[in-house]
C-alpha cells in the first residue's frame, strides 16, 4: 500500500484509480455545457473530471495499470456513440451497418398503421405518429462525439467566425432501429461563442496531457490517428 504525492490507491489493481477519480467528498455539484452533439441541454458532474487531469498530468502518482486508465477515462472516445435513456440509464446503441441498433427490453416499437406507431418506454405507452415519434426519440437520445467529432466542429466554427459569422447550425443524424423498426431522427444545434468555449474542455485537458505526457504520445496517435492528434493539438490557439 502506498501514498506518494497524492491520496491513497490499493497498487495491485485500478480499482483504486476508479474510485478516487470517481470522489466526490468535499466537492458540490455543478452544471457546465453539454458536450457538443448532445441533444440534451445540461448535466450535474461533480470535481473527478479535475481529480482525472491530476492524475493523467503526473500531478498524482500512479501505476502503470492507472496510468493506460487515465489516458482514456476522461478523454473524447476513439468513435462517437448514441446513447438512448432506457430503464432509468443511457444505453449505448449498437453500431451496425449505418444505423443504431437498440437491444433491450425497456424500450418497444411497433407500426400499427400508416405512419402510426405503438411505443412503450419503461411503463408508458405511446400512440406516436411519424413526426411526434422522432421528436420523442430525440429526447431520449445523445451523441457523445469522438475526439475527431469535436475537432471538426470546432475547426468549422473558426472558419466561420473568420468569415464574419457569429453562430452556425450544424446537423446530426441517425437511423435508429427498435425491434426491427427503423426511424431517421436528425436534429441541428447551434453554434456560438459559449458552444465553442465548452467544446474546449476535453480539447484543453488533451493539450495539456499531450504537453506534459511525451510519454503517451504514441499511445494517443494509436487510438486517434496522427492526423486528429495534430490537429487537436493545434485547434483553439
Amino acid at each position: 500500500m502506498v501514498a506518494v504525492d497524492g491520496p491513497y490507491d490499493d497498487i495491485r489493481d485500478v480499482e483504486g484509480y476508479h474510485e478516487r477519480m470517481t470522489d466526490t467528498v468535499g466537492y458540490s455539484r455543478v452544471t457546465y455545457f453539454d458536450t457538443p452533439g448532445c441533444r440534451k441541454s445540461s448535466r450535474s458532474y461533480s470535481r473527478q473530471y479535475e481529480n482525472r487531469a491530476k492524475g493523467m498530468t503526473g500531478i498524482w502518482s500512479l501505476t502503470s495499470g492507472q496510468v493506460v486508465e487515465a489516458n482514456k477515462a476522461p478523454l473524447p472516445p476513439k468513435a462517437g456513440r448514441w446513447l438512448v435513456e432506457a430503464g432509468g440509464r443511457d444505453v449505448e446503441l449498437r453500431a451496425e451497418d449505418g444505423k443504431q441498433v437498440y437491444e433491450g427490453s425497456d424500450l418497444e416499437l411497433e407500426v400499427t398503421g400508416d405512419r402510426e406507431y405503438h411505443f412503450r418506454v419503461g411503463d408508458d405507452e405511446h400512440v406516436l405518429d411519424e413526426s411526434e415519434l422522432q421528436e420523442k426519440l430525440l429526447d431520449l437520445t445523445s451523441y457523445v462525439p469522438s475526439l475527431n467529432d469535436i475537432v471538426d466542429s470546432m475547426e468549422e466554427f473558426e472558419a466561420a467566425k473568420k468569415a464574419g459569422r457569429g453562430a452556425i447550425a450544424m446537423s446530426r443524424s441517425a437511423t435508429l432501429v427498435i425491434d426491427g423498426v427503423e426511424v431517421e431522427i436528425s436534429a441541428d444545434r447551434m453554434w456560438g461563442e459559449a458552444t465553442y468555449q465548452a467544446a474546449q474542455t476535453p480539447i484543453t485537458l488533451f493539450q495539456d496531457v499531450y504537453e506534459h505526457r511525451p510519454d503517451q504520445h504514441e499511445e494517443l496517435a494509436e487510438i486517434h490517428g496522427r492526423d486528429v492528434i495534430d490537429r487537436a493539438v493545434a485547434v483553439g490557439n
